[in-house]
């Protein structure tokens, strides 16, 4: 199914409506559900929709929590790479970002 369609199968279950960009934008950072290429476009799998709401749960707050602190990781990789320091106020301000509550362990 197209962006469109796996975005309203996904509001469903959440209760309100889910936008096909936000459904892209989650992919883009590597949060959203699985997609399969089917020549030039890109769809969505009913039983990968399914199995994406049992292993994430239906907040979509949820599905993307943990991105400011991969990022927060990748800049801190990066600097230490490249000798380039000043990151740290930067990197702290990320990581406050997530929930408080969020455990990346059982994330996944």
């Amino acid at each position: 199914m197209s962006s469109r369609e796996a975005a309203a199968y996904l509001s469903g279950p959440v209760g309100y409506t889910i936008s096909a960009d936000f459904l892209r934008s989650l992919r883009y950072v590597g949060r959203g559900p699985l997609v399969e290429k089917r020549g030039a476009r890109l769809v969505y799998r009913k039983a990968t929709l399914d199995a994406f709401l049992l292993e994430h749960g239906t907040d979509p707050a949820a599905w993307y929590a943990g991105i400011w602190r991969d990022l927060a990781e990748e800049i801190r990789v990066v600097s230490a790479d490249t000798g380039v320091g000043g990151f740290e106020p930067l990197i702290e301000t990320l990581e406050k970002h997530d929930p408080e509550e969020w455990d990346p362990d059982q994330a996944k």
